[in-house]
């Protein structure tokens, strides 16, 4: 039975309840409550509780410093956070957020009880990053108000917001959603329920080609981080998997390349998973990748090894050389494996976004904005309008010859764009 979200659309929620104490959990609990919002906090531990209260405190004390907040407000924001071990306090909880561990059957089993124990007209969202929303909701009666709605960490610094519509998602839940994300100070972009969405799916070749070119001696880690910040990012792509977690990045990837049936481009890299069955997990444990001593870091002794010197062909080198050049930078500030390193990622980010143009993922615009909001130099498109995609297709087809793989293959899309 369906019901009406009417009291939703005239903007009068009034409780949001957040499953989920971890880091997101947290960030979004903290974002709703900045925004004058009643928030229930839920997890199954007091202790993963008391430590997100503290990791809030800490966050606003911060924002009072730098003057994003006035001291007296933090107080009034704590106040709004109320933390619970008990599903059953979500029966006030005009919308809920759930921001647990990504594992498809946990997910699942939180919002079965979660659409038994809620109000019909309560909305019910998932912060998945990477798993099929349809599935989650499927464990409902009442599918029609489950959604996505994926949070960029942190979600109190990071606006972009990814509204998953899954097979039975109504409309107005859907616009109930987004006018709420708008309200709070978000950007919604409303996108089809497909593996890893926009940003994962796109940039998880940000990822993968370096840690490929670490796999096969190409690069080193410190080599390949550097490499990347000559192009206005603040981190190189080892960095950024210790600060997510190497354990949350290698799930995701894992979890993208099982729903594309096993694709070569998605297959991620076997030492990945061994960092993370050693506990090396990323900054959360003082060391994924590098290992974080006082306010420094260096590549953890057993990750250092040899670079293996390769052959490449002129025209390859070149165009590698050609696509750094187009992104603005000094062609003699990289060693020609840093170059093809680069130009590579950056090729493989693009191609995947014309794939999802292709399959009406979202717009060209949409996927631009969603690139810019979680700060990457620029969108994929306006990254291929810089390069040119006549280089961007002659640097994959020759990359497939150089490295003897299928992953590299141009999408259908691209190619008929460069024609």
């Amino acid at each position: 039975m369906k019901v009406s979200f009417k009291n939703k659309r005239e903007n009068k929620m009034n409780t949001v309840g957040v499953v989920g104490a971890g880091r997101m959990g947290s960030g979004i609990a903290q974002v709703m409550a900045q925004t004058g919002y009643d928030v229930i906090l839920f997890d199954i531990s007091n202790d993963t509780l008391q430590v997100a209260l503290e990791n809030i405190k800490r966050h606003l004390q911060k924002g009072v410093e730098v003057g994003t907040i006035k001291k007296e407000q933090l107080q009034n924001v704590l106040t709004r956070i109320h933390p619970t071990t008990k599903l059953k306090h979500f029966i006030t909880a005009d919308i809920v957020f759930e921001a647990v561990v990504e594992d498809i059957d946990v997910k699942r089993k939180i919002f079965k009880e979660l659409d038994d124990r809620c109000p019909h007209s309560t909305i019910l969202a998932t912060n998945t990053s990477s798993l099929s929303v349809t599935k989650i909701a499927s464990a409902t009666e009442n599918p029609y108000r489950v959604i996505g709605t994926h949070f960029f960490n942190p979600p109190y610094v990071l606006k972009l917001v990814e509204v998953v519509r899954a097979q039975h998602t109504s409309e107005e839940v859907i616009e109930n959603v987004v006018n709420f994300l708008k309200g709070i100070g978000h950007t919604p972009i409303v996108v089809k329920d497909s593996p890893g969405f926009i940003v994962n799916r796109i940039s998880r070749h940000f990822y993968l080609e370096p840690l490929r070119a670490y796999e096969i001696g190409l690069a080193g880690i410190e080599e390949i981080d550097s490499a990347f910040k000559f192009f206005g990012l603040e981190m190189g792509p080892f960095e950024v998997i210790d600060y997510v977690g190497v354990d949350v990045n290698y799930i995701v990837s894992r979890s993208i390349y099982e729903r594309f049936n096993y694709e070569e481009r998605f297959r991620p890299v076997y030492f990945q998973a061994q960092l993370v069955d050693a506990g090396f997990l990323g900054r959360k444990t003082n060391g994924g990748f590098y290992e974080y001593i006082g306010g420094g870091k260096k590549v953890r002794e057993f990750l250092k090894r040899g670079k293996i010197s390769y052959k490449f062909g002129k025209k390859f080198l070149n165009l590698a050389d050609r696509i750094c050049s187009k992104l603005r930078v000094q062609s003699d500030s990289l060693s020609n494996e840093q170059k093809i390193v680069v130009a590579l990622t950056f090729s493989m980010i693009i191609n995947e976004a014309y794939n999802a143009l292709m399959e009406g993922l979202a717009s060209e615009d949409d996927i631009n904005l969603a690139f810019r909001l979680v700060r990457f130099p620029a969108g994929p498109f306006e990254l291929a309008s810089q390069i040119g995609l006549r280089n961007l297709v002659s640097f994959l087809n020759l990359a497939m010859d150089e490295f003897l793989s299928e992953r590299y293959r141009p999408s259908l899309l691209l190619v008929k764009k460069a024609i």
